[in-house]
């Protein structure tokens, strides 16, 4: 993740992702791939080649919407063309806010992602599950930080739900 990789370490992703499905696959427990900040891994669209490969019930996607808007950036496309493309195979959707080129520690309403858009959408996919990324950041108020996210997400899902 954190490294550059190349075609031997593709490889062995994709021999242990296929281990790993098959060792969920006899618990039932289903894994999902989120969607990184990386360009091995930041579109629905990537995930879903992983999945189709695996082919199995137990590997599904889990789309981070935030890394999804900037990646879609440099593609022409837009998030939501990108989890269209999951369809069937979302388990669930991962709230976050972005700017352009930065992935980590913007509040909630100040990045560019379309939180209702996605949401309705993630909605008529079949979406049921959805999760808020916080950071914490070594700063005081962070319960005021939780408070105020909950409150704009809640605003959101009202919004898309009236």
């Amino acid at each position: 993740y954190y490294e550059e990789g190349n075609e031997q370490t593709r490889k062995y992703f994709e021999e242990n992702l296929k281990k790993s499905v098959e060792m969920a696959a006899n618990k039932g427990v289903i894994l999902a791939f989120e969607t990184m900040e990386t360009e091995f891994m930041n579109t629905v669209e990537k995930a879903m080649e992983f999945v189709r490969m695996v082919d199995s019930p137990y590997l599904q996607v889990y789309p981070d919407c935030g890394n999804v808007t900037n990646a879609v950036l440099q593609y022409g496309t837009s998030a939501i063309e990108d989890f269209e493309k999951g369809k069937g195979h979302i388990a669930a959707v991962h709230l976050k806010e972005t700017v352009p080129g930065k992935f980590r520690e913007i509040t909630f309403g100040t990045g560019h992602v379309n939180f209702e858009e996605i949401i309705k959408k993630s909605l008529e996919l079949g979406v049921r599950k959805f999760t808020a990324e916080f950071w914490y950041v070594g700063n005081d108020d962070w319960k005021d930080v939780i408070k105020d996210t909950k409150a704009f997400m809640d605003q959101k899902f009202n919004k898309v739900l009236s």
